[in-house]
């Protein structure tokens, strides 16, 4: 994983500014102790024991190791750019506004772009974490092919055989950019899973569906979970949504038009074609891919029931 921070000075050096327990430096082919005050030279291996502590400075920017936990710090004063890799344990870096563009941290399985002031890498066991507390990050999952922006109070996590996922307040608007293509957050699961080409996921979304296969995953327009709009729901075409949903087309106690389960209005259960409801509901309607007027389960109207044509009632038709 990969984050990344701007500098504007690079020929200054980092120091290291405080120490607490067990940090050591690699120097020479071997482990000796680091000194408060030391200063860290450009490619420097670092590592804290269970025990250990360190906050390296430079300027405004801090980058503070926890216990168990190893970086190197490469500066390319060329590109102005300031890299560090850490291969275990947990990073948090601060850096000044105005020098937010040029700073990352590579992990095996991220790498996290700092846009923001301040953020924090974990690492441990091929699994990688990215949790911000101010500003913006920008994490790169290089295995999966994927970037996403991750705001403060969120956390982006990813291991070599998960794709990088952001959970946390606003995290169902997450846009990710996957293979190239602006995917939405309600349309990941069915990019990644093979169901819907990355390439089509926005014009999936606005048409109302989301490219219907057996696992039927239908985003925005046609949404499946307390969502309000018309779209399908199962793979069917037509106006509805499955689960609680309100508008046109609803299955599983809702109010409007297609209903089914305790619902009043005109429309469809089950894939049918006609006006009516099934179970219990009054009005017009066909329940179990009847065509006519009727009723099914104990209701007032004309209709059919298991199909049949003609008016009658559920279970005594004529």
């Amino acid at each position: 994983m990969l984050a990344a921070i701007s500098t504007s000075t690079l020929a200054q050096d980092w120091v290291a500014e405080r120490l607490r327990g067990t940090v050591l430096q690699l120097e020479g082919g071997e482990w000796t102790s680091m000194e408060r005050g030391a200063i860290v030279p450009d490619g420097q291996t670092i590592k804290t024991a269970a025990d250990g502590r360190a906050e390296l400075v430079r300027g405004q920017e801090r980058i503070s190791l926890a216990g168990n936990t190893q970086i190197s710090i490469r500066d390319s004063a060329g590109q102005k750019m300031t890299t560090v890799l850490q291969t275990l344990g947990s990073v948090t870096i601060e850096a000044e506004r105005r020098n937010v563009q040029h700073f990352s941290v590579q992990t095996p399985v991220l790498a996290a772009v700092v846009k923001g002031t301040s953020f924090t890498v974990t690492y441990s066991n091929g699994r990688a974490r990215v949790d911000v507390e101010r500003g913006i990050v920008q994490v790169q999952d290089r295995g999966h092919e994927m970037v996403v922006d991750v705001s403060a109070g969120q956390s982006a996590e990813a291991s070599q055989s998960r794709p990088v996922d952001v959970t946390g307040p606003g995290s169902d608007k997450t846009v990710f950019l996957i293979e190239g293509n602006v995917v939405p957050a309600a349309a990941r699961s069915a990019v990644l899973k093979g169901d819907l080409a990355a390439a089509e996921a926005l014009g999936a979304l606005g048409n109302g569906n989301s490219r219907n296969t057996a696992s039927n995953r239908n985003d925005a327009a046609s949404n499946a979970g307390g969502n309000n709009g018309n779209g399908n729901a199962g793979g069917n075409n037509g106006n509805g949504n499955a689960g609680g949903n309100n508008g046109n087309g609803n299955a599983g106690g809702n109010s409007g038009n297609s209903n089914a389960g305790g619902n009043n209005g005109n429309g469809n259960a089950g894939g049918n074609s006609g006006n009516g409801n099934a179970g219990g509901n009054n009005g017009n309607g066909n329940a179990g891919g009847n065509n006519g007027n009727g009723n099914a389960g104990g209701n007032n109207g004309n209709g059919n029931a298991g199909g049949n044509n003609g008016n009658s009632n559920a279970g005594r038709n004529h």
